[in-house]
Protein backbone atom coordinates (compact mmCIF):
# COMPACT_ATOMS: atom_id res chain seq x y z
CA UNK A 1 0.00 0.00 0.00
CA UNK A 2 1.31 3.44 -0.85
CA UNK A 3 1.02 6.56 0.53
CA UNK A 4 -1.12 7.40 -2.34
CA UNK A 5 -3.31 4.45 -1.92
CA UNK A 6 -4.17 5.26 1.76
CA UNK A 7 -6.85 7.21 2.89
CA UNK A 8 -7.31 9.78 4.84
CA UNK A 9 -8.06 7.72 8.08
CA UNK A 10 -5.87 7.03 11.08
CA UNK A 11 -7.80 3.57 11.72
CA UNK A 12 -7.24 0.01 10.59
CA UNK A 13 -9.06 -3.46 11.12
CA UNK A 14 -6.91 -6.79 11.07
CA UNK A 15 -9.73 -9.24 9.83
CA UNK A 16 -9.12 -13.04 10.10
CA UNK A 17 -12.28 -13.48 7.74
CA UNK A 18 -12.61 -16.99 8.58
CA UNK A 19 -13.70 -15.99 12.30
CA UNK A 20 -17.54 -16.54 12.84
CA UNK A 21 -17.10 -20.06 11.57
CA UNK A 22 -16.09 -17.89 8.24
CA UNK A 23 -19.21 -16.04 8.17
CA UNK A 24 -16.73 -12.62 8.62
CA UNK A 25 -15.09 -13.21 5.11
CA UNK A 26 -18.88 -14.59 3.80
CA UNK A 27 -20.57 -11.01 5.32
CA UNK A 28 -18.01 -8.78 4.67
CA UNK A 29 -19.55 -6.50 2.40
CA UNK A 30 -22.32 -5.59 4.54
CA UNK A 31 -20.95 -6.02 7.57
CA UNK A 32 -18.13 -3.38 6.31
CA UNK A 33 -21.01 -1.12 5.30
CA UNK A 34 -22.42 -0.81 9.06
CA UNK A 35 -18.81 -0.38 11.06
CA UNK A 36 -18.32 2.77 8.60
CA UNK A 37 -21.36 4.02 9.85
CA UNK A 38 -20.30 3.53 12.91
CA UNK A 39 -16.99 5.18 12.15
CA UNK A 40 -17.89 8.01 10.16
CA UNK A 41 -14.98 7.35 8.18
CA UNK A 42 -13.80 4.76 5.90
CA UNK A 43 -11.23 2.96 8.25
CA UNK A 44 -8.48 0.66 6.06
CA UNK A 45 -8.75 -2.68 6.41
CA UNK A 46 -6.23 -6.24 5.98
CA UNK A 47 -6.71 -9.98 6.07
CA UNK A 48 -5.50 -12.12 8.13
CA UNK A 49 -5.70 -15.54 5.98
CA UNK A 50 -3.23 -17.61 7.92
CA UNK A 51 -1.69 -18.36 11.23
CA UNK A 52 0.58 -15.82 12.46
CA UNK A 53 -0.12 -13.23 9.35
CA UNK A 54 -2.06 -10.64 11.81
CA UNK A 55 0.93 -10.17 13.60
CA UNK A 56 3.25 -8.82 10.48
CA UNK A 57 0.18 -6.80 8.94
CA UNK A 58 -0.05 -4.88 12.45
CA UNK A 59 3.65 -3.97 12.28
CA UNK A 60 3.26 -2.99 8.66
CA UNK A 61 -0.02 -0.61 9.42
CA UNK A 62 1.92 0.77 12.65
CA UNK A 63 5.12 1.51 10.47
CA UNK A 64 3.02 3.13 7.71
CA UNK A 65 1.75 5.22 10.72
CA UNK A 66 -1.88 4.20 11.66
CA UNK A 67 -2.43 5.55 14.99
CA UNK A 68 -5.70 3.19 15.51
CA UNK A 69 -5.15 -0.87 14.93
CA UNK A 70 -8.83 -2.98 15.66
CA UNK A 71 -8.38 -6.62 15.76
CA UNK A 72 -11.44 -8.11 14.33
CA UNK A 73 -11.40 -11.82 15.05
CA UNK A 74 -10.88 -14.80 17.33
CA UNK A 75 -8.81 -14.41 20.84
CA UNK A 76 -6.19 -15.64 18.27
CA UNK A 77 -6.33 -13.05 15.51
CA UNK A 78 -6.53 -10.29 18.86
CA UNK A 79 -3.14 -12.19 20.23
CA UNK A 80 -1.55 -12.24 16.86
CA UNK A 81 -2.16 -7.76 16.80
CA UNK A 82 -0.99 -7.49 20.40
CA UNK A 83 2.16 -9.38 19.48
CA UNK A 84 2.70 -6.94 16.66
CA UNK A 85 2.22 -4.01 18.45
CA UNK A 86 5.85 -5.11 19.94
CA UNK A 87 8.90 -5.97 18.54
CA UNK A 88 11.50 -8.02 20.96
CA UNK A 89 15.12 -6.87 21.19
CA UNK A 90 17.57 -9.35 22.88
CA UNK A 91 20.40 -7.86 24.54
CA UNK A 92 23.15 -10.03 25.72
CA UNK A 93 25.68 -8.81 28.46
CA UNK A 94 28.94 -9.97 29.44
CA UNK A 95 29.04 -10.69 33.54
CA UNK A 96 32.48 -11.04 35.56
CA UNK A 97 32.90 -12.75 38.64
CA UNK A 98 36.26 -13.34 40.68
CA UNK A 99 36.34 -16.23 42.34
CA UNK A 100 39.34 -16.66 44.76
CA UNK A 101 41.76 -19.69 44.56
CA UNK A 102 42.44 -21.50 47.87
CA UNK A 103 45.50 -23.12 46.78
CA UNK A 104 47.27 -19.70 45.70
CA UNK A 105 46.57 -16.89 48.73
CA UNK A 106 45.67 -13.79 47.23
CA UNK A 107 45.01 -14.83 43.63
CA UNK A 108 41.56 -14.37 41.90
CA UNK A 109 40.66 -16.35 38.92
CA UNK A 110 38.47 -14.29 36.85
CA UNK A 111 35.42 -15.70 35.30
CA UNK A 112 33.19 -14.55 32.34
CA UNK A 113 29.24 -15.26 31.54
CA UNK A 114 26.62 -14.30 28.96
CA UNK A 115 23.26 -12.95 30.23
CA UNK A 116 20.75 -12.81 27.76
CA UNK A 117 17.90 -10.07 28.41
CA UNK A 118 14.44 -9.99 26.34
CA UNK A 119 13.04 -6.19 25.78
CA UNK A 120 9.99 -5.11 24.57
CA UNK A 121 9.74 -2.22 22.63
CA UNK A 122 6.52 -0.59 21.24
CA UNK A 123 6.46 -0.18 17.55
CA UNK A 124 4.58 2.95 18.14
CA UNK A 125 4.00 3.82 21.71
CA UNK A 126 1.20 6.29 20.98
CA UNK A 127 -0.57 4.04 18.74
CA UNK A 128 -4.11 2.59 20.03
CA UNK A 129 -5.60 -0.96 19.84
CA UNK A 130 -9.38 -1.74 19.62
CA UNK A 131 -10.71 -5.36 20.08
CA UNK A 132 -13.71 -6.24 18.01
CA UNK A 133 -14.51 -10.31 18.94
CA UNK A 134 -15.75 -12.48 16.44
CA UNK A 135 -14.76 -15.60 17.73
CA UNK A 136 -16.50 -19.03 18.75
CA UNK A 137 -15.20 -18.40 22.18
CA UNK A 138 -14.40 -14.70 23.11
CA UNK A 139 -12.64 -14.86 26.42
CA UNK A 140 -10.43 -12.03 26.30
CA UNK A 141 -14.01 -9.76 25.33
CA UNK A 142 -15.64 -11.49 28.77
CA UNK A 143 -12.69 -10.71 30.77
CA UNK A 144 -12.82 -7.05 29.67
CA UNK A 145 -16.61 -7.02 29.85
CA UNK A 146 -17.13 -6.29 25.94
CA UNK A 147 -20.36 -6.78 24.67
CA UNK A 148 -21.57 -9.50 22.34
CA UNK A 149 -21.50 -8.36 18.47
CA UNK A 150 -19.35 -7.11 16.19
CA UNK A 151 -21.53 -3.93 15.72
CA UNK A 152 -21.54 -3.19 19.10
CA UNK A 153 -17.91 -4.08 20.29
CA UNK A 154 -17.26 -1.19 17.33
CA UNK A 155 -19.62 1.32 18.97
CA UNK A 156 -18.12 0.53 22.17
CA UNK A 157 -14.60 1.30 20.59
CA UNK A 158 -15.72 5.04 18.72
CA UNK A 159 -17.20 5.79 22.17
CA UNK A 160 -14.69 4.63 24.24
CA UNK A 161 -11.65 6.17 26.23
CA UNK A 162 -7.90 5.11 25.40
CA UNK A 163 -6.54 3.11 28.85
CA UNK A 164 -3.36 2.03 29.77
CA UNK A 165 -2.71 -1.87 30.32
CA UNK A 166 -0.53 -4.72 30.98
CA UNK A 167 1.13 -7.23 28.82
CA UNK A 168 2.69 -10.39 29.59
CA UNK A 169 5.65 -12.18 27.88
CA UNK A 170 5.70 -15.75 27.55
CA UNK A 171 9.02 -17.35 27.26
CA UNK A 172 8.88 -21.06 26.95
CA UNK A 173 10.82 -23.81 24.65
CA UNK A 174 10.15 -24.42 21.18
CA UNK A 175 9.37 -28.10 20.20
CA UNK A 176 10.85 -29.61 17.11
CA UNK A 177 9.90 -33.00 16.97
CA UNK A 178 8.42 -35.14 19.61
CA UNK A 179 4.83 -34.92 20.85
CA UNK A 180 3.80 -32.69 24.18
CA UNK A 181 2.61 -35.11 27.05
CA UNK A 182 5.52 -37.46 26.18
CA UNK A 183 8.75 -38.26 28.21
CA UNK A 184 11.22 -35.24 27.93
CA UNK A 185 13.60 -35.83 25.31
CA UNK A 186 16.13 -33.70 23.56
CA UNK A 187 14.11 -32.16 21.15
CA UNK A 188 13.68 -28.95 22.08
CA UNK A 189 14.52 -26.05 19.78
CA UNK A 190 15.25 -22.49 21.37
CA UNK A 191 13.19 -20.51 22.76
CA UNK A 192 9.88 -18.87 21.98
CA UNK A 193 8.65 -15.75 23.68
CA UNK A 194 5.17 -14.86 23.23
CA UNK A 195 3.00 -11.55 24.48
CA UNK A 196 -0.58 -12.16 25.81
CA UNK A 197 -3.83 -10.45 27.11
CA UNK A 198 -5.72 -12.63 28.75
CA UNK A 199 -3.69 -16.05 30.13
CA UNK A 200 -1.76 -18.38 30.07
CA UNK A 201 -2.83 -22.70 30.67
CA UNK A 202 0.17 -25.13 31.71
CA UNK A 203 -0.74 -28.59 31.94
CA UNK A 204 -4.00 -30.65 31.46
CA UNK A 205 -5.94 -27.27 30.24
CA UNK A 206 -3.37 -27.10 27.75
CA UNK A 207 -2.99 -30.20 26.66
CA UNK A 208 -6.78 -30.61 25.95
CA UNK A 209 -6.91 -27.39 23.97
CA UNK A 210 -3.71 -28.75 21.86
CA UNK A 211 -5.54 -31.92 21.38
CA UNK A 212 -8.91 -30.22 20.47
CA UNK A 213 -6.62 -28.24 17.81
CA UNK A 214 -5.64 -31.72 16.14
CA UNK A 215 -8.52 -32.60 16.12
CA UNK A 216 -10.41 -29.77 14.78
CA UNK A 217 -8.26 -30.08 11.50
CA UNK A 218 -9.72 -33.68 10.43
CA UNK A 219 -13.45 -33.00 12.17
CA UNK A 220 -14.74 -29.42 11.80
CA UNK A 221 -16.83 -29.51 14.17
CA UNK A 222 -15.61 -27.26 17.99
CA UNK A 223 -17.95 -29.19 20.09
CA UNK A 224 -16.79 -32.57 18.76
CA UNK A 225 -13.19 -31.74 19.05
CA UNK A 226 -13.58 -30.27 22.40
CA UNK A 227 -15.86 -33.09 23.79
CA UNK A 228 -13.26 -35.18 22.62
CA UNK A 229 -10.20 -34.06 23.64
CA UNK A 230 -11.29 -33.60 27.51
CA UNK A 231 -12.21 -37.63 26.86
CA UNK A 232 -9.21 -38.79 25.49
CA UNK A 233 -7.23 -36.50 28.35
CA UNK A 234 -8.83 -35.99 31.42
CA UNK A 235 -9.04 -39.08 33.15
CA UNK A 236 -5.71 -40.34 32.59
CA UNK A 237 -3.93 -36.66 32.98
CA UNK A 238 -1.42 -37.00 36.30
CA UNK A 239 -0.15 -34.32 38.12
CA UNK A 240 3.58 -33.38 37.17
CA UNK A 241 6.41 -32.80 39.88
CA UNK A 242 7.13 -28.68 38.96
CA UNK A 243 9.79 -26.05 40.10
CA UNK A 244 8.06 -23.03 40.79
CA UNK A 245 10.37 -19.68 41.37
CA UNK A 246 8.06 -16.71 42.09
CA UNK A 247 9.77 -13.10 41.46
CA UNK A 248 13.36 -14.44 40.62
CA UNK A 249 13.15 -16.61 44.16
CA UNK A 250 10.93 -14.66 46.50
CA UNK A 251 9.32 -17.53 46.90
CA UNK A 252 10.24 -21.04 45.48
CA UNK A 253 8.33 -24.26 45.79
CA UNK A 254 8.01 -28.22 44.79
CA UNK A 255 4.64 -29.30 43.55
CA UNK A 256 3.01 -31.85 41.92
CA UNK A 257 1.29 -29.27 39.15
CA UNK A 258 -1.97 -30.44 37.14
CA UNK A 259 -3.04 -27.13 35.29
CA UNK A 260 -1.43 -23.80 36.08
CA UNK A 261 -2.94 -20.50 35.35
CA UNK A 262 -0.70 -17.34 34.72
CA UNK A 263 -3.56 -14.68 34.44
CA UNK A 264 -3.99 -11.38 33.41
CA UNK A 265 -7.50 -11.20 32.92
CA UNK A 266 -10.20 -13.64 35.06
CA UNK A 267 -11.83 -15.97 32.55
CA UNK A 268 -10.62 -18.85 30.83
CA UNK A 269 -12.79 -20.43 28.36
CA UNK A 270 -15.90 -22.21 28.60
CA UNK A 271 -16.65 -19.03 31.37
CA UNK A 272 -14.34 -20.93 34.17
CA UNK A 273 -13.43 -17.94 36.05
CA UNK A 274 -9.65 -19.14 37.19
CA UNK A 275 -8.36 -15.69 38.53
CA UNK A 276 -11.18 -14.21 40.49
CA UNK A 277 -9.11 -11.40 41.19
CA UNK A 278 -7.21 -10.73 37.65
CA UNK A 279 -6.92 -7.01 36.32
CA UNK A 280 -5.50 -5.80 33.34
CA UNK A 281 -4.12 -3.12 34.93
CA UNK A 282 -2.88 -3.69 38.57
CA UNK A 283 0.96 -4.24 37.13
CA UNK A 284 0.59 -8.04 38.37
CA UNK A 285 -0.08 -11.40 37.61
CA UNK A 286 -2.26 -13.62 39.24
CA UNK A 287 -0.88 -17.14 39.59
CA UNK A 288 -3.15 -20.50 39.96
CA UNK A 289 -2.02 -24.14 40.51
CA UNK A 290 -4.19 -27.10 40.80
CA UNK A 291 -1.81 -29.85 42.40
CA UNK A 292 -2.37 -32.97 42.76
CA UNK A 293 -5.12 -34.14 41.14
CA UNK A 294 -6.50 -35.32 38.19
CA UNK A 295 -10.49 -35.35 38.78
CA UNK A 296 -13.10 -33.61 37.98
CA UNK A 297 -13.95 -32.73 41.03
CA UNK A 298 -11.56 -30.76 41.71
CA UNK A 299 -11.53 -28.60 38.74
CA UNK A 300 -15.16 -27.65 39.85
CA UNK A 301 -13.59 -26.42 43.03
CA UNK A 302 -10.82 -24.85 40.92
CA UNK A 303 -13.14 -22.78 39.12
CA UNK A 304 -14.91 -21.74 42.92
CA UNK A 305 -11.60 -20.66 44.49
CA UNK A 306 -11.52 -17.64 45.49
CA UNK A 307 -7.91 -16.03 46.91
CA UNK A 308 -6.68 -12.93 48.57
CA UNK A 309 -5.41 -10.09 46.40
CA UNK A 310 -2.76 -9.17 48.57
CA UNK A 311 -1.35 -12.28 50.10
CA UNK A 312 -0.72 -16.23 48.90
CA UNK A 313 -3.64 -18.09 49.17
CA UNK A 314 -2.45 -22.22 49.87
CA UNK A 315 -4.38 -25.29 50.68
CA UNK A 316 -3.73 -28.76 50.03
CA UNK A 317 -4.83 -28.47 46.54
CA UNK A 318 -4.76 -25.10 44.94
CA UNK A 319 -1.90 -22.49 45.38
CA UNK A 320 -3.05 -18.95 44.42
CA UNK A 321 -0.47 -15.89 44.39
CA UNK A 322 0.24 -12.47 42.42
CA UNK A 323 3.81 -11.36 41.46
CA UNK A 324 5.63 -9.86 38.53
CA UNK A 325 7.56 -12.78 37.44
CA UNK A 326 7.30 -16.82 37.50
CA UNK A 327 9.36 -19.37 36.35
CA UNK A 328 7.90 -23.18 35.95
CA UNK A 329 10.28 -25.72 35.16
CA UNK A 330 8.71 -30.02 34.86
CA UNK A 331 11.30 -31.94 36.63
CA UNK A 332 9.41 -35.39 35.17
CA UNK A 333 7.70 -34.73 31.30
CA UNK A 334 7.23 -32.38 28.85
CA UNK A 335 4.38 -30.28 29.98
CA UNK A 336 2.19 -27.96 27.27
CA UNK A 337 1.82 -24.23 27.83
CA UNK A 338 -0.82 -22.40 25.54
CA UNK A 339 -1.54 -18.84 25.78
CA UNK A 340 -4.94 -17.32 24.75
CA UNK A 341 -6.22 -20.16 23.51
CA UNK A 342 -2.95 -20.97 21.36
CA UNK A 343 -0.48 -23.44 21.81
CA UNK A 344 2.87 -22.38 21.87
CA UNK A 345 5.48 -24.64 23.40
CA UNK A 346 6.37 -26.51 26.55
CA UNK A 347 8.03 -25.93 29.78
CA UNK A 348 10.10 -24.28 31.02
CA UNK A 349 8.65 -21.32 30.97
CA UNK A 350 9.06 -18.03 32.54
CA UNK A 351 6.11 -15.65 32.65
CA UNK A 352 6.66 -11.63 33.06
CA UNK A 353 4.22 -8.66 33.64
CA UNK A 354 5.01 -5.35 31.99
CA UNK A 355 2.75 -2.95 33.18
CA UNK A 356 1.25 0.01 31.23
CA UNK A 357 2.60 -0.58 28.11
CA UNK A 358 -0.36 -1.08 25.99
CA UNK A 359 -3.12 1.59 25.36
CA UNK A 360 -6.50 0.00 24.33
CA UNK A 361 -9.77 1.85 23.74
CA UNK A 362 -12.65 -0.16 25.25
Amino acid sequence: MSQQERTSTETALVVNPNSCGGLTGKNWKELYSKIKDIFGENPYAVFSKKPGQGTFLTRDLLRKGFKEIVALGGDGTINEVVNGFFEEIVVESQISTHKLDTHMLGKQNHWESTRVSHILKPIDSDAIMGVVPAGSRNVLAKSLDLPDGIVECCQRFVNGKPQKIDVISALTTRISTGKPGTDAKDHSEGVITRLFLNAAEIGVGAEIIDRSKKIRDKVKSRIVSTISSVIATLPTYGSNLCEVSIDDGRQSLMLKMTMGVIANGSYLGGGFKAAPNASVSDGLLDVTILKNSGSFKMLDGFADMRGDSEQTFENNDIYCTQSKKVSIRSKERDITVTVDGEPIGILPGTFQVYPNVLTLKF
